[in-house]
């Protein structure tokens, strides 16, 4: 890493702290309830462990609820499956305070978990080019990967939504992606909480030939529904699937209520005005776009290389896949970002090791600054979050593309991981 940029990098690390620091005190010290959305979440809640269903995924009644309790009118509807609520569940004995305090620590103490062993992987303060001059220790590597994650955190954090439990859902696949394919079906199995974060896996698998996993994914989410609709009856599907249908309308239609969230190029550009079918039509052409991209990175994907060595782009497959997701799909809103955190992993330990260069110093930057930037660029006609997402899509995809396979790999991705004290070799 060069010199300018190490204390540059501190320096980011330690304003990004102080900025969390400085939210998470406003929001325990304003008055409100913490958590925002999780108002909807601890209501689902609490009617499932006493049998009342019915409101759930009934709009008009829910919003009612809702109302009642927050004093206004509350666009949170509970859109997640049936068997959602099975996770849910455990919290409907629980106040809202011990209930919201495990909603956020627990899932939150497993994606911190998988960050450092996934970027341990990655190779992450380690494997210093001398040419770069880096002497920094791994210990601080690992206090700017936090440091990273704390933007992303707080967007999902402060909001009380799902965001870091699919976060660690998708993590956790891609952790026991090379060993453990059933276990990574398991994890990708539960992510049908929200369809729509998983819908480039199944290109990523069947391109690489990951049938133990498909296997494992489809028997988890059958099980789910089977257990569902017998523990709730199958009346419970209908209601599910006609509150989907609706909240799909108000998407559709740009959801104004929601465009200062938006990631997706669908509601971002009907954020600045674009009519709802050329925003569809941008919509269609970047998620096949990406799609082709995710195609390629995994096609016939094997564990070892040929000389049998480890695959050492592998991270950066995943880091694409992850980016990817929150493009190819209509509705992705800020709150799903902690996602990225699996796309930031594999650059920041190169750059780490070998220094940033302008496109990817740019990109990292807009991508930090994403969920501040977004709330303003909105009232400004520019689709802030959109673009920085699509901009760093690219510099992964280009990064991804300078390693070739025949390069020496430099992390421990796969059954048979080279050695990482060796310094990689140019």
């Amino acid at each position: 890493m060069r010199p300018l940029q190490k204390p540059l990098l501190m320096l980011c690390a330690i304003c990004l702290a102080a900025q969390g620091g400085i939210r998470l005190f406003h929001e325990l010290s304003d008055g409100t309830p913490f958590g925002g959305d999780f108002i909807g979440f601890w209501n689902a809640a609490h009617r499932v462990r006493h049998g009342d269903l019915a409101a759930i995924y009934d709009p008009d009644a829910w919003q009612q609820i809702l109302s009642n309790m927050t004093g206004s009118i509350s666009l949170s509807w509970f859109v997640y499956p049936p068997f959602a609520l099975f996770g849910l569940w455990p919290l409907g004995d629980a106040t809202y305070n011990e209930a919201v305090l495990a909603w956020s620590l627990v899932p939150l103490a497993c994606y911190v978990a998988l960050l450092v062993v996934l970027a341990k992987r990655s190779g992450l303060g380690i494997d210093a080019n001398p040419a770069s001059g880096n002497d920094w220790s791994q210990a601080q590597a690992y206090v700017v990967l936090i440091a990273f994650s704390l933007p992303f955190i707080g967007a999902n954090l402060f909001s009380g939504q799902t965001g870091t439990i699919i976060a660690v859902l998708f993590l956790a696949t891609a952790y026991f992606w090379p060993m453990r394919p059933v276990l990574a079906g398991i994890c990708l199995g539960l992510l049908a909480i929200k369809p729509q974060m998983g819908l480039l896996m199944p290109f990523a698998l069947v391109a690489s030939g990951q049938w133990r996993i498909v296997a494992a994914a489809a028997t988890t989410v059958l099980a789910l529904m089977v257990l569902s609709t017998l523990w709730l009856g199958a009346a419970i599907w209908t209601d599910y699937f006609r509150m989907s249908l609706l909240f799909g309308h108000f998407v559709g239609n740009g959801y104004a209520h929601i465009q200062h969230l938006a990631l997706s190029p669908y509601v971002s550009l009907q954020g600045i005005g674009m009519p709802a079918t050329l925003a569809g039509l941008f919509q269609a052409a970047i998620s096949v776009a990406v799609l082709t991209v995710i195609i390629q990175a995994f096609w016939r994907w094997k564990a070892t290389r040929p000389d049998g060595k480890a695959d050492g782009r592998l991270d950066l497959r995943f880091g694409l896949l992850a980016a990817g997701t929150l493009l190819a799909t209509p509705y992705s809103l800020s709150y799903d970002t902690p996602l990225l955190m699996l796309s930031v992993i594999p650059l920041l330990a190169r750059s780490w090791r070998d220094g940033w260069d302008g496109i990817e110093l740019a990109s990292v930057t807009a991508l930090l600054a994403l969920p501040y930037v977004q709330l303003l660029a909105v009232g400004w006609h520019v689709p802030f979050a959109f673009l920085a997402l699509l901009l760093w899509f690219g510099v992964l995809y280009r990064r991804f593309q300078k390693e070739t396979p025949a390069e020496p790999a430099v992390t421990a991705w796969g059954p048979m991981a080279t050695d990482r004290k060796t310094a990689p070799t140019s």
